[in-house]
């Protein structure tokens, strides 16, 4: 469990942005928005952090292409428009953060993880 909220540290260290923050960055880059909703004892949020997004291949399509946000349903605001409070939950939005994209509930494994940002990253809507 220390691993992973070490991990998830600096995981949140790289996409260490309010929601806010990351619409203004996700407006300037041009870029879509992704929230993923995490709480401290989820062992699904654990186990997509180490089997996901710490891989370096997932890590240059979300920088690429993507504003990252995590927000912690038991710390942070979250926004009304995310109705879910399963962790982990992926929200994928235009980057004025108007318009869900497309929603996840889950840990998928990586290769779903990877065709869900493809397909993402072609629908319309930044």
């Amino acid at each position: 469990m220390k691993v992973f909220f070490l991990m998830l540290s600096l995981c949140m260290h790289v996409w260490s942005f309010s929601y806010e923050e990351a619409i203004q960055k996700a407006i300037k880059e041009d870029k879509k928005l992704l929230v993923e909703l995490v709480m401290e004892s989820c062992p699904y949020c654990e186990r997509f952090e180490k089997y996901v997004l710490s891989k370096d291949d997932v890590k240059v399509m979300l920088e690429k292409d993507f504003i990252f946000v995590v927000l912690d349903i038991d710390k942070d605001t979250i926004p009304e428009q995310f109705s879910s409070r399963m962790t982990p939950s992926f929200y994928f939005l235009s980057s004025d953060g108007q318009k869900i994209l497309h929603e996840m509930k889950g840990a998928p494994a990586k290769s779903d993880f990877i065709n869900t940002l493809h397909y993402v990253i072609s629908v319309e809507g930044k």
